[in-house]
């Protein structure tokens, strides 16, 4: 197995973890058109180049998911 594949798997998991996080989050936590934006920005940076996919998956998982998930506790 060589390292390329490895990150690109990794990269792949990341996106499919963030799309599923943004698939599930209820209408109230995230308009739909911004849901929609994230998810699609995400499948198409992954598919047209690798890992941008997977740093904007990262940017996601980081930043709106957190913010959601502190305000869901509160």
């Amino acid at each position: 197995m060589t390292p390329t594949l490895v990150v690109y798997g990794a990269s792949l998991v990341l996106v499919m973890w963030a799309v599923y996080d943004l698939a599930r989050r209820p209408r109230d936590a995230m308009p739909p058109r911004t849901k929609a934006i994230w998810a699609i920005s995400t499948i198409l940076g992954w598919l047209v180049f690798g890992i941008v996919g997977a740093f904007i998956a990262v940017v996601y998982l980081v930043g709106p998911r957190r913010r959601m998930n502190a305000n869901r506790w509160n």
